[in-house]
């Protein structure tokens, strides 16, 4: 765990030296993940909190009915991470390369409607039985999450669902088995 831990970290450094590193250093990434033995966790991709290279996540909480719950996390190298937990087309922890362009118009997406200046929660103690949705953006060096499970904007809600649709028709690649 902590070679793979090294070698993400030794990844991440490298994408800031230039661009025509970046896309190998996140190569490197994804191949350093798929040599990984199956009995071996990938927990360096879960540390609490906001990873530093991370620049957007949503994460989708439990109902008391069938509500899709996962985590999607978009690092600045294109790299993402998705993990279905439960009532989800896919479940399990997967990851994939994407699209810089992506993570530039969600980015913009969120600028566009003030997400760095919207309230950090939008929610109601009365209501019990909705899902939240999380959204965790980092713009230079400001890291803002917004909790939407009751009344959120309207354009809140149209930036949750663009960030779900970003990886909609992405070939993801499991790199841990549930």
């Amino acid at each position: 765990m902590i070679r793979i831990l090294l070698y993400f970290l030794l990844a991440s450094i490298s994408l800031f030296s230039c661009k025509n590193k970046e896309k190998i250093a996140a190569t490197e990434v994804v191949e350093q993940i798929e040599e990984v033995n199956e009995e071996e966790e990938i927990t360096q991709l879960e540390i609490p909190g906001f990873a530093d290279s991370a620049v957007a996540k949503i994460q989708r909480t439990a109902c008391f009915g069938r509500c899709p719950i996962y985590t999607l996390t978009v690092y600045k190298s294109g790299f993402a991470i998705y993990n279905g937990i439960e009532w989800v087309d896919q479940k399990g922890k997967f990851y994939t390369l994407g699209d810089k362009e992506k993570i530039r118009n969600l980015l913009k997406k969120a600028e566009e409607i003030g997400f760095l200046k919207m309230q950090d929660k939008y929610d109601s103690e009365n209501v019990t039985d909705l899902p939240s949705a999380i959204v965790t953006l980092r713009r230079d060096e400001v890291v803002k999450q917004v909790v939407n499970r009751y009344e959120g904007p309207e354009i809140l809600r149209e930036l949750e669902m663009y960030f779900d649709k970003l990886y909609e028709n992405t070939e993801w690649k499991t790199y841990s088995k549930d």
